[in-house]
């Protein structure tokens, strides 16, 4: 399947040509090279996981029909990635990464009246070192995940994220901490899982945030591509 879309974002930076990122969404069977090497990358220099022969960095769930990978581009190259995991209630097998290190998922699960989302897997080219650019690099992801949430109609969200961007989450779109940190994989650092209703309250959030604002249009054309993208028992209500 070749389902892939790229949405293209305005300049970050006064018109310069390397603020201009595109997003590319991928379903399982699609090839996700890019996105997986640049995880891959990212977590070999946070030294996470070894230099694999591959290039790449991938588990299971990655290829589940449930699960689909944002790509972020400027001038060609993949420079972030982030994943997205879909459960729809009532279905069986394995399809939240978060839940086999997390007890508490077991209950938001089971009290779920919608689509459940998990964003996880987050990396940035590492070769990227200002600060301010990857900051607004990270949430411009962060805008990406949560974008493709509110065209699906999710109704619960759930990140899975190092302790360090805790307070991101926190403060921008109050996300509540559901627990300890865990020893998340790979290399069992510290992980914090948050989670919040995709609710009025958000989405009044977002329209307020000036970088987090979402237009109709890209919600439209996301609307068109993600449920062509996920397992076909994951559709928007």
């Amino acid at each position: 399947m070749k389902a892939q879309a790229s949405l293209e974002d305005a300049p970050w930076e006064g018109g310069q040509t390397d603020g201009v990122v595109s997003t590319t969404w991928y379903s399982f069977t699609d090839n996700r090279r890019d996105a997986l090497a640049l995880r891959h990358r990212g977590y070999v220099r946070a030294g996470l996981i070894e230099p694999s022969p591959f290039g790449i960095y991938t588990d299971a769930y990655d290829d589940l029909p449930t699960t689909v990978i944002a790509g972020l581009f400027r001038r060609g190259a993949c420079i972030a990635t982030l994943r997205l995991s879909f459960y729809t209630p009532g279905t069986n097998g394995p399809a939240l990464p978060c839940e086999k290190v997390y007890p508490e998922v077991a209950d938001v699960k089971a009290r779920a009246k919608g689509l459940v989302v998990e964003l996880s897997r987050l990396s940035i080219d590492p070769d990227i070192t200002n600060t301010r650019y990857r900051a607004r690099l990270y949430a411009a992801v962060i805008r990406a995940g949560v974008m493709a949430c509110v065209a699906m109609n999710a109704s619960h969200l759930l990140v899975a994220t190092q302790t360090k961007w805790r307070k991101f989450y926190e403060h921008v779109m109050d996300f509540k901490v559901m627990g300890p940190p865990q020893l998340y994989p790979p290399g069992d650092v510290p992980v914090v899982l948050l989670e919040r209703a995709l609710d009025d309250s958000l989405k009044r959030r977002i329209a307020r945030n000036i970088f987090f604002k979402i237009e109709e249009a890209e919600l439209q054309e996301l609307r068109g591509l993600l449920p062509r993208l996920v397992g076909a028992d994951q559709t928007v209500a």
